[in-house]
């Protein structure tokens, strides 16, 4: 029996060793997946961005080229105007997609005969089939003062999603057109959340 007891008291040991290790890793893992969890967090809210997590200094300098060639100038310190289009060309509107990295910019011709709204522009341009769900602003042009910003998002059937900024479009608005910006997760989350 003396062998057994002690055998016994060596098991019993080495299983308290065991859990104490166990509840060491656990604690280890939950730590790190809670740093992971914050890192996450920060560079999703826009907090941080990954870049300044790196080390990589971030420039003071804006680059307006962009806006530049879209037809923008910009004062020192002020709101971006647009140039007014060639009244020649009749009614237009200057419609830029931007999607990921890329983008296109092109004047559209405005119907006299009838008005046009932003479900129209999109279920026309078939923009929902090709980018999902959109953002869309609308620059418009406000005399002397800055332009006049007007935001609405579409569903995936090109249909605004409140009913109230579905925008008539005017000679002379910039429609900028944004592609769905969210997550796979994202998406899930509202298909299924939001299924009618």
């Amino acid at each position: 029996m003396g062998s057994f007891e002690k055998s016994a008291k060596d098991g019993s040991m080495l299983l308290k060793i065991a859990v104490q290790r166990i509840a060491v890793t656990r604690g280890l893992v939950q730590r790190i997946a809670l740093c992971l969890l914050a890192v996450g967090l920060c560079t999703q809210s826009g907090c941080i961005t990954l870049s300044a997590l790196m080390g990589q200094k971030r420039s003071p300098k804006i680059d307006t080229s962009l806006l530049a060639a879209q037809g923008y100038s910009i004062p020192p310190g002020g709101m971006p105007a647009p140039v007014a289009m060639d009244p020649s060309e009749g009614p237009r509107i200057v419609l830029e997609i931007r999607s990921g990295e890329s983008q296109h910019i092109e004047k559209l011709p405005l119907p006299v005969d009838r008005g046009v709204f932003v479900d129209d522009l999109v279920k026309q341009t078939e923009l929902n089939k090709q980018l999902g769900n959109l953002s869309i602003s609308i620059m418009r042009p406000n005399g002397s003062g800055a332009p006049l910003r007007l935001t609405t998002t579409t569903d995936k059937h090109g249909r605004s999603k409140n009913m109230g900024q579905n925008y008539a479009l005017l000679p002379g608005d910039h429609v900028i057109v944004y592609g769905d910006q969210r997550t796979l997760l994202e998406r899930f989350i509202d298909d299924q959340v939001f299924a009618q």
